[in-house]
């Protein structure tokens, strides 16, 4: 069966339809006619697409083909590019999100460069294509125990996409999960079915999403346990554990995010050893700690890898990021291989790649055994077993720290909160730039042991091309802060969604207020 006529089943099922819709019968339905079809289509449709060119910044086109760039530029991993004149140009169309606007579609003008419906409308396609598999599968038993497998793999590795979607849009489109009000706090509209209902849908409760999540891993660990390992770009058994200690984490679920995570570090790929690295590039596919990733990564050609290295880079790595390795000491190996200072600038090293579009590996979706082991300590060290996120911390520094200036004592000398406090920093300088920091950033405020709560400061020069292609002229300079409290710490749903939906409630978000910075 071809791909082209099993897209076509795809969007005979798409998320929100119409009555008009359902009148109609296709010419062309495609019917599944075994498994090895559906695996087909869990390739094509459920898993992240790779996108083979593109410039995610350089215009608001780009934002419907990559997976929520804007996770970088919303935290303070990245500021703007210091080094290339031309930065507004091309990173104007980010500005929103970068600066928290009310409408994080707009330009500093009030011109609409984004697509904010992007994310919501692929991440609820993927569900969508699961939900139909799952469905489809109820037709196959298979005959031997090969076909059993694989069918049992489908199913897990759909129950995982699934859950993994919808995590993701619980946490742009929701509070972060707090027990005491996640039954009220709502989230987004959950959609199990596999086909077109015509009604407007209403918004989820974060309890009941994190519910769904919880569910679906929880299967497709069941499915996906005694399969083998296929490729890093399909979901396993220690994918499925390692997303349910994050969840398990951002519940403050300590216990349960302890035990997925040591799962994952016993039986997980062990981690890369630094101080014997030879790579120029840390996050490859072959990557001996990586464990599972779909989609691509753009930030090679929209973060400044070296000085000048890129015409038109939109952002650098940030001062704060840079010197959480104390790079003065020159003890961390990570400020050589993820982040480093030269000719003046700091760059990011850590996902590099030759071209603008890096398809082999995501930047927003990737999951590796340093992960595991950041989780396994900060989840042992908040329900009192600090001998264990001491031994988990220290596992995880002896692969980054020179092996010289390696040190016990530095940790075995922490407790209590100082020692959630540097698992969290050390979470900074492990998964910098991999789609962690906004949403850790989210949940330490509201975390069941120890709350961490900070305020994000972006500064913005605003410049205009001059007479000449070469010169751009600076027109102001403007401070945008985002406290602990704001309502921007939660993503606004797409308008179109909520005008679709009658009786679907926005988030709320406020006009965002700004310095003037003399230059």
């Amino acid at each position: 069966m071809s791909m082209k006529r099993l897209y076509i089943l795809i969007y005979l099922f798409a998320l929100f339809g119409c009555s008009d819709f359902l009148e109609e019968y296709s010419q062309d339905k495609a019917y599944v006619q075994n498994y090895e079809d559906l695996d087909e289509l869990l390739l094509g449709n459920a898993y992240f697409s790779r996108i083979t060119s593109g410039y995610w910044m350089a215009s608001g086109t780009g934002s419907g083909q990559f997976y929520f760039p804007w996770i970088h530029v919303v935290a303070d991993e990245l500021v703007q590019d210091a080094v290339s004149s031309s930065w507004f140009e091309a990173g104007k169309v980010t500005f929103g999100y970068h600066t928290w606007q009310l409408h994080v579609w707009t330009d500093p003008e009030g011109n609409k460069v984004w697509d904010d419906g992007a994310d919501y409308r692929n991440l609820y396609a993927h569900i969508n294509a699961c939900n139909m598999i799952l469905e489809e599968l109820k037709a196959f038993e298979g005959k031997n125990d090969t076909d059993k497998q694989n069918i049992s793999r489908i199913q897990g590795e759909c129950y995982f996409l699934r859950g993994a979607c919808y995590f993701l849009l619980a946490n742009f489109y929701g509070n972060p999960y707090v027990a005491a009000t996640a039954s009220e706090d709502p989230a987004v509209p959950l959609k199990l079915t596999n086909y077109v209902e015509d009604k407007s849908y209403v918004r989820n409760s974060v309890a009941e999403v994190y519910q769904q999540v919880e569910k679906d891993l929880l299967t497709a660990e069941l499915c996906l346990k005694d399969v083998p390992k296929k490729s890093v770009w399909r979901a396993d058994v220690n994918a499925v554990r390692l997303m349910l200690s994050r969840m398990y984490l951002y519940m403050s679920s300590y216990a349960n995010a302890k035990k997925y995570a040591e799962l994952v570090t016993t039986e997980g790929p062990l981690l890369a050893d630094l101080n014997i690295f030879s790579g120029g590039e840390f996050l490859t596919p072959d990557l001996s700690e990586l464990i599972f990733s779909m989609g691509s990564s753009s930030l090679p050609g929209n973060v400044a890898i070296g000085p000048y290295s890129n015409y038109g880079n939109n952002y650098m790595v940030s001062r704060e990021l840079y010197e959480a390795y104390a790079p003065e000491k020159g003890e961390d190996l990570r400020s050589q291989y993820f982040v480093v200072e030269d000719g003046g600038g700091l760059f990011y090293r850590k996902l590099q790649g030759g071209t603008w579009v890096k398809t082999e590996l995501s930047d927003v979706f990737v999951l590796r055994s340093a992960e595991a082991w950041l989780n396994l300590a900060e989840a042992a060290a908040c329900s009192d077993d600090e001998p264990t996120a001491r031994l988990a911390l220290k596992t995880l520094r002896e692969k980054r720290i020179k092996q010289e200036a390696f040190d016990e004592s530095e940790i075995n000398d922490l407790s209590g909160e100082a020692l959630v406090r540097f698992i969290r920093e050390e979470r900074q300088r492990e998964l910098c730039l991999e789609g962690h920091r906004w949403f850790d950033l989210r949940r330490y405020r509201v975390a069941g042991k120890y709350p961490q709560a900070v305020t994000l400061t972006h500064v913005v020069t605003h410049k205009v091309q001059g007479d000449n292609w070469w010169e751009y002229n600076v027109q102001w300079t403007r401070e945008f802060v985002l406290p602990t409290d704001d309502a921007a710490w939660v993503m606004p749903l797409p308008e179109a969604e909520v005008d679709l939906n009658t009786g679907m409630l926005n988030n709320p978000r406020n006009e965002r207020a700004y310095k003037n910075v003399n230059h």
